[in-house]
This record gives structure tokens, sequence and C-alpha cells, in this order.
């Protein structure tokens, strides 16, 4: 408790020492004009107004020439003596101290561990900013990063770099080397590469340099996280990355913020089909749902509706009618078709309308003569445009269509979520009886019917072990192990191996982690490749000898893997100092049980790249260059 009225002392001294230097200065010239004044004004043969402003000024530098001779002075005098060095030393001390804090600041950053580092500016940057300075240290690296937080406003746990986060020896002043996390939010995909790039350069040389920093970088890598701009690019660079993901201590993964938000706006605004406890007398066909604006958010969002539809629904259900609306919309439909197998559930009806409204017609008349939508999700950029869409949508529905069970209307807006305040809307739980109203808005919400999704604010910050692909593998192959197991009779918890993810010790987590780390090699190694899986693209099954042949590769590297951590060959005994495992031998000494786990792991391969929408593809072989 100490520490923390010491530090707030010391930040409202260093936000309030110019204000005081204004202060005391302005009253101490005041004083020392008017004593001096009076002071030579009593022997006119010295009195001249040079004389009064050259004495005033010394005052403010301790010079004690006036005050030699001793005697009576003026009381403005006898106060100014004393105020005017006092002025002095405040504003030495203001830029004393903002000079050392933020030589500190970066010396702190340079030398910070453990710490997240969010390279850019702008709302998405900001979001992660403030979302995560709460509970972690916060290096901020950006070219203006003193102005989105200037020094009366900097939080405790934020330092700033002010630099290009593309640049080597800025990345290096943030301690990226040490750091756990680093978010890139520049304003393009390639510069976010390019700090990515940079950051595997640091983190390599620092492997290269120090044997320590190598260990404890294998069990605990540098995450980087770059956003792409283009969400149609993710799964594009996702599948690029993966291909060469064998990078010991360092992960590379890309997000979307348009993607993100789609996951949290379904999360609070879910259709009644889509909610984990959904109601047993749903009619078969849900309510058609209705997405305007073609924007970014707007397409993630019907992608991840086809997605969940897919999931929760039956072979022989009826397919979900989305309706679309916007520029260009017929276009938007067929290219989301070709990328997103899940959309050949969903009837989806396209509307181009370059101003992004829908008639009142379409709104109501899919599902029946006047029938509502469930869900009208509004996802234009512009904030103003999509309220004017969202309103004339309530008035298309009408007041008696709104509400907890009928039409809801949610409108997307950026950062400000001063509509939601304005509105007195609260998002009240869909599944629960609606809430009384809530009258602290200036405007009628509707009874909830008219809501607000404020995309950073709600869709950060970024769970970086959630959004990274090998961790989402990893889990995927140990489900796909426990089903096995089970299926073959072995009960959960009768080896340390059958328990849940959360529960597993760390060196199994470990080793399904270089397990998914493997594809790469085997990609390689085949002359595959991974691309995004499409509608109509086929799927992919390995041939009987590329069966054999991967699980022998596949042995080879569990057994390397498990020999790095120091278990070693003979009966099974994994606690304690000297690890064994009866395992680690050739494949044709190898048990049939063994051999199965190896080929499951093979077999499981696709299916956990389908996983995150990744396919894989036999390229053709090059030709031999022709004998000259």
């Amino acid at each position: 408790m100490t520490g923390g009225l010491v530090g707030r002392t010391g930040r409202w001294l260093r936000r309030h020492l110019l204000g005081l230097f204004g202060v005391l200065g302005l009253i101490a010239m005041a004083l020392s004009l008017i004593g001096t004044y009076q002071h030579f004004a009593a022997t006119p043969e010295t009195f001249t107004w040079a004389n009064v402003v050259f004495f005033a000024s010394t005052l403010f530098l301790a010079d004690g020439t006036m005050f030699e001779g001793g005697g009576q002075f003026p009381p403005a005098l006898e106060v100014a003596r004393f105020l005017a060095p006092l002025a002095t030393a405040v504003g030495v001390a203001d830029a004393v101290s903002t000079l050392f804090a933020h030589r500190f600041e970066r010396f702190r950053a340079r030398h910070a561990r453990r710490h997240v580092v969010v390279c850019g500016s702008g709302p998405t940057a900001s979001a992660l900013v403030d979302k995560l300075v709460g509970s972690n240290r916060v290096v901020l690296v950006a070219q203006d990063a003193g102005q989105e937080y200037p020094d009366a406003e900097r939080p405790p746990n934020l330092l700033r770099i002010n630099g290009d986060p593309v640049e080597r020896i800025v990345l290096q002043g943030a301690g990226i080397a040490r750091a756990d996390v680093v978010y890139s939010c520049l304003g393009d995909t390639a510069s976010n590469l390019a700090v990515t790039l940079t950051a595997r350069g640091v983190v390599r040389a620092g492997r290269t340099r120090y044997r320590r920093t190598a260990d404890a970088r294998v069990d605990n890598p540098l995450r980087c996280l770059a956003q792409v701009g283009d969400l149609s690019l993710l799964p594009h660079l996702r599948a690029r990355r993966i291909g060469l993901e064998n990078d010991p201590g360092f992960r590379l993964d890309f997000f979307a913020i348009e993607v993100l938000g789609a996951h949290s706006l379904l999360n609070s605004n879910a259709p009644a089909w889509a909610r984990p406890n959904r109601a047993p007398d749903l009619p078969a066909r849900p309510p058609h749902l209705v997405v305007l604006g073609m924007s970014g958010l707007g397409l993630a969002l019907v992608m991840e509706l086809a997605r969940r539809w897919r999931d929760s629904s039956a072979p022989g259900d009826p397919l979900l009618r989305i309706v679309v609306s916007g520029r260009d919309a017929s276009g938007h439909a067929a290219a989301m078709r070709s990328r997103e197998p899940a959309l050949a559930r969903v009837e989806l009806l396209a509307h181009d309308s370059a101003s992004g409204e829908l008639p009142t017609g379409l709104i109501l008349a899919q599902d029946g003569p006047g029938e509502p939508p469930e869900f009208v999700y509004v996802c234009h950029r512009d904030e103003e445009e999509a309220l004017l869409r969202g309103l004339e949508v309530l008035r298309a529905v009408g007041a008696t269509g709104l509400g907890e069970r009928r039409t809801r209307i949610v409108v997307r807006t950026g950062r400000q979520r001063s509509f939601e305040d304005v509105f007195g809307s609260r998002n009240p739980p869909v599944d629960e009886n609606p809430l009384p109203l809530d009258d602290s808005g200036l405007l009628d919400s509707v009874q909830g019917g008219l809501r607000f999704f404020a995309v950073n604010d709600q869709a950060l910050p970024l769970d970086p072990g959630a959004n990274d692909l090998i961790e989402r593998f990893a889990q995927i192959i140990h489900e796909k192990y426990l089903a096995k197991e089970r299926a073959g009779g072995a009960a959960m918890g009768s080896r340390r191996s059958l328990r849940p993810w959360e529960e597993l010790d760390h060196d199994l987590q470990a080793s399904n982690r270089a397990q998914a780390i493997g594809y790469s090699d085997v990609l390689r190694r085949r002359n595959w490749m991974l691309v995004p899986l499409g509608e109509h693209d086929p799927e992919f099954s390995f041939t009987a000898d590329e069966v054999d042949q991967l699980a022998r590769e596949e042995h080879l590297r569990w057994w390397r893997e498990r020999e790095s951590r120091g278990v070693r060959y003979g009966p099974l005994e994994l606690e304690g100092s000297d690890p064994r495992h009866p395992s680690l031998v050739d494949w044709e000494n190898l048990s049939r049980d063994d051999r199965l786990r190896s080929e499951a792991v093979v077999l499981n391969m696709p299916a956990v790249l389908a996983a995150a929408g990744l396919g894989i593809v036999r390229m053709t072989p090059r030709p031999p260059d022709p004998v000259a």
C-alpha cells in the first residue's frame, strides 16, 4: 500500500510540476518587480527601470548581490527573494523529472520480462492496450506512442516506445526477446508481417547467443499475432505459415478483428438454435436472419452463422435462410460460397444495394407473410450509417415486432459505446425474461430490441493461446486420442495420458504440440501444400504406402521428442529423475498397439487441419530438366 501511495504521489507531482512552476513563477515575478521597484525608488540616485528588471530577474538565480549591504527591504522583496528560487527549483525539477522519466521508461521497457508488446496505433491497438494494461505490463511501440498516451494519461502498467516497430533496434528497445506476446496492429498486412519477421530475428539471435534464453524459449515461445486487413487472406496466410511452423521459440498466427468480432457478437446475440441451452420446442425451420452491410464484419458474420448452423443442425434439417444486403452483395455471396463449405447448409439471398438498405418486403417476407427475422445485424463500417439503417429496420418491423422474443436489431459501432449509453441498452440475456426498462438512457431502446455492438471493445483482448493454431491442433489431437482409447475400453484416468487437456501433465501437452508442429516436416518432405478448404474441394486421403511410411516417421519423431526430454528405454517409468519408456525401439520391434497409435496420428492429420479450414493438396512434381 505504501509503495502504491508513493507511486501515485510521484505521478501526481510529475503531472503538476509544470503548472506549479507557472503559478509560482508568475507570483514570484510580480513580487520581485514590485519589491525591486520599491527598493530602488527609496534611493532615487540608483533608480532606473533597467536596474529594476535586471535585479528582479536575478532573484530567480538566487543571486544575493542586491542584499549584500543588509538592512530593511520591502515586504514584497523579502517574499520574492525566497519564492523566486523556489519557482526556479520547481521548473528545473520538472525538466529533470521529464527527461529522467522518459529515459527510465525506456530502460524499463528494454529490461521488461513476461510482458506484452503492442505495435501500432489506431482503434485496435488502443483497445488492446486499454484491455490488457489492467493485468499485464504492456509496451506500446508506435511512431506516435507518446501522443496516443500522453504523460498525463499514461496508465501505470504502460511503457511507451516511440519509433517504427519494423526496425530491429526499436523492437529490441521494447524487450522483445523476453516478451510473452507481440500484437502487430499496423495499418497494412505487409507491415505487420515485417514486424513479425523482425521479432523472429531478435528471438533467433537471442537463442544463438544465450543458451539459457534458448532453453526457456522452447517451452515458452514468443507468440506473435499479426493483424490482417482483408479477412479473405487469413486462411491463406495460416496455410503458408503451418508449412514452416517448425521454428523453436517462436509462434506466429494471424487475426482479423472482423472474425473476432463475429464470434463475440454471436456469443452475446445468438439465434435461439445457436444457444447452449436452447429450448427443445424450436420450430423445424428457424426464423430467417438479415445481415445489412458487406463490411468485413458482415462477411465474417455470415460465415460464422453458417458454421454454427452446420455444427448444430442435423443433415435432414432445412437450410438456414440468411438475407444479405449491401454494395455488390451478390458478388460477395458468390465469393463466400467458394471458400466456405459450411454455406452449403445455408440459403443465402443477396440483395445488391449501393446504400445498404433492404426493402421492407425482403425483411419481412422470407418465412411467410409479415414474419419478421429473428435478428437483423447491421454491419456498416460507418457508425452513423449503421445507426440510420438500424432505425429504418426498426420502422419496417414496427415496435410490436421488436423485443426479447421477436426481432432484435444489433447495430455495429467502433470503439465508441456512446450509442449504447444514449439508448440505455444493456443487452439483456436472450434466454431469460426481459429485464425491467432501464430509464438511464436518453432514447428508447424498445425493450432491448435495439442493441449495439462495439467491435474493438467487445472483440478484444485476443487470447493468444485460444488463437494459436498449434495450441488448437494439439488439443484436437488429444481429443481424438481420448476418443479412440475410450472406444477401445480404456477408462479416463487409468493412465496419466487419459485426462482432459486442462489436467494433462505439462510434458504430455508439449508432446501434443510437438506432434502438431511436426506437420510442417511431413508437408515439406512430400511436396504437399496446405490450402484453404473450398465448398467443392475433394476430401484428402492417404494411400496405404503413405500411411505406412508416415507412421514410421511419426514414431521416429516421437522417439526423438521423448529422448530430448530425458526419457530413456526401459520398463515404463515416467515419474522420478530417470524416466523410461518401453516403446523407444525401432519400428520392427514395436508392438502392434504402438504401431496402430502411430498410424492413428497420421490418419487424424487431415481432420485436425480441417478444424482450421485447411486441406492438403498434392503438388505436381516438377519435371526433370532436359538433358543438353
